[in-house]
């Protein structure tokens, strides 16, 4: 879930390739927002068993996350895996590229809002950027 707005989550697009952004009943969620952690928080896959792939980094500066088959990242098994940076005085995580640890997940639009377009990454540049964190979260 997004550390800067509430109730919004990552989730796999049932149609194409691309990561959205999408406001979730934590309670009941889309079974598309549904991911599994596989390894430790230094260094994991994000698995969607619904889509039956994994999450992965792209490349490049602010670049775009993807679902793609396990194994199949032009970035090599690196662009696959993500970190949890430090917990933030809010309580979330920054998630990160482990390929590029200074690309974290992006759930801010170019304004001030949650994105509705493809999730891309984004650099941690500016001191506190909630846009950038995110927690785990149980459902039900």
């Amino acid at each position: 879930m997004s550390g800067t707005y509430a109730g919004y989550a990552l989730c796999a697009s049932p149609t194409d390739q691309w990561v959205w952004l999408k406001k979730v009943d934590t309670a009941n969620p889309d079974r598309y927002c549904l991911w599994k952690q596989i390894g430790p928080s230094t260094q994991f896959t994000l698995y969607n068993p619904e889509k039956d792939q994994i999450m992965a980094y792209a490349g490049g500066n602010e670049g775009v996350v993807v679902m793609e088959d396990s194994g199949t990242s032009s970035l090599g098994p690196n662009g696959e895996l993500w970190s949890w940076g430090g917990r933030e005085s809010w309580g979330a995580y920054a998630l990160q590229s482990f390929w590029d640890s200074g690309q974290n997940v992006d759930a801010k639009d170019g304004f001030e809002s949650p994105r509705t377009d493809p999730v891309h990454t984004r650099g941690w540049r500016h001191g506190h950027q909630r846009e950038l964190t995110w927690n785990a979260v149980t459902p039900g």
